[in-house]
């Protein structure tokens, strides 16, 4: 996102350094693409112990007010089902650091002291940047070593907030850089709400990631691109897009439910599913479910393999996919899936969004069932909108796909009203605003 945007275009033409520190900064292709005099690529440092890495899946359900942290609240219910022991630890002392804010202040502190990231000093020292940012404030555990280490050092730091759910999933913000830029007001309000974060430091610039879909209509040939793919021009094409397997393992009999609907001709035109995997699904743990999926490919089921290019970084997609991923929204008749960010990319690209809330044939327990993510307290706000259709049983899937078949504009002022408690704006230059405000985190002005 900040470097495959006009984040890093927009610097770049300003004729700043950009210093690139990644775990994937030695494989060939990225070194390829980010080949320039401009562009230093530093590999990672990594200083992690056991006892900090064991602490940081911890960290997150300690420090936040419990009252406030609802995502987190249910995502103990899997501790408590999987490690009981540590879900009792965690909630006890979540109930004290979460309602004191001096203990709160007290523990970062003491964790600072013991996990300063000092791997960071060297690479300091030999590039001595004007400005270290990062993705999260903190909720990385490279992040929030870059952070305390650039803190004790001198160097401004910011954050330029990765995803849309991070302020009130991932727990209190452990490592607080100078400046926070955020999408919307939304996102501000949670910075101030959820990590009491000083409101002079938070710069709204919106999402430099979904600049791509502005005038997306207007410059994309839809029925080009079907026939280039040979989806007949009558289909009602579905995208379902799968989440993460380690969020939701059963993905592949909620698929199955709507494959069994649109063979049985419930939906009342002819219809195309395009089943967008996870990225995260390509490699890693989790590739051996590939097989399930493509047992479901026919004439009318497509199965998409991101081209996921590295093997440090197990999301990292080159360039040109965003640019697809925009194509197939925008040429979509319908967006479906359980809870994701697609969900924003779908409405930037003008194509109805159906969540689904329902989890196969067979019921699942209840801390790994879909419908848990109503709940979640960033997805409950952007689902109040009613940008998004909710169907809680196939039945209310098959009703929904029908409306939006009969009316693809139902809805679309709803989902306009999305756009903007989310992002604030498409208007195409949210990168643009957001090197812009880093410019001056770093004490410089553009020209």
């Amino acid at each position: 996102m900040l470097l495959r945007s006009q984040i890093a275009e927009t610097l770049l033409a300003e004729g700043c350094r950009l210093v690139v520190c990644s775990p994937n900064a030695d494989e060939p292709y990225f070194r390829d693409e980010f080949a320039s005099s401009q562009i230093d690529l530093e590999v990672m440092p990594t200083k992690m112990s056991r006892w900090e890495s064991r602490l940081s899946t911890w960290r997150q359900y300690l420090l936040m007010n419990p009252v406030l942290g609802g995502t987190l609240n249910y995502k103990r219910e899997t501790l408590r089902r999987e490690r009981p022991n540590r879900y009792r630890i965690t909630r006890a002392l979540n109930l004290l650091l979460g309602n004191i804010p001096i203990l709160r202040k007290a523990y970062m502190a003491l964790e600072q002291r013991f996990f300063p990231g000092k791997e960071f000093d060297a690479l300091f020292r030999r590039h001595r940047p004007d400005l270290v940012v990062t993705g999260t404030p903190g909720f990385n555990n490279h992040d929030v070593h870059a952070l305390r280490a650039a803190k004790r050092a001198g160097i401004p730091t910011a954050t330029v907030m990765l995803s849309w759910d991070n302020l009130t999933s991932k727990g209190y913000m452990n490592g607080t850089p100078d400046h926070l830029l955020v999408w919307s007001d939304l996102m501000r309000d949670e910075a101030l709400e959820y990590h009491d974060y000083p409101q002079q430091k938070i710069h709204q610039v919106g999402a430099a990631q979904f600049d791509i879909y502005h005038e997306a209509e207007s410059r994309f040939d839809r029925q080009a691109w079907r026939d280039d793919r040979n989806i007949p021009q009558d289909a009602f094409l579905l995208v379902y897009g799968t989440i993460n397997p380690g969020i939701c393992p059963h993905d592949i009999e909620i698929v199955r439910e709507i494959v069994r609907v649109m063979q049985s001709g419930q939906i009342q035109r002819p219809a195309f599913l395009w089943i967008r995997l996870h990225p995260q699904m390509v490699k890693g743990p989790w590739k051996q479910v590939l097989a399930s999926f493509f047992d479901l490919q026919s004439d009318n089921v497509y199965v998409e393999v991101p081209p996921v290019q590295s093997d440090a970084l197990n999301w990292d997609l080159p360039k040109s996919d965003a640019t697809h991923l925009m194509q197939l929204l925008a040429a979509a008749d319908l967006v479906v899936t359980t809870s994701s960010t697609l969900s924003i990319d779908a409405a930037c690209a003008g194509t109805p969004i159906v969540n689904v809330f329902f989890d196969g044939a067979q019921a699942v327990e209840s801390a790994i069932s879909v419908s848990r993510f109503q709940q979640y307290t960033h997805y409950a706000k952007i689902l109040k909108t009613g940008g998004i259709g909710v169907a809680c049983d196939v039945g209310q899937f098959v009703d929904l796909a029908n409306r939006y078949r009969a009316d693809p504009a139902c809805g679309s002022k709803d989902r306009e009203a999305m756009i903007r408690q989310q992002i604030g704006q498409l208007d195409g230059k949210s990168g643009q605003r957001t090197a812009a405000a880093l410019l001056k985190c770093a004490g410089r002005n553009r020209g």
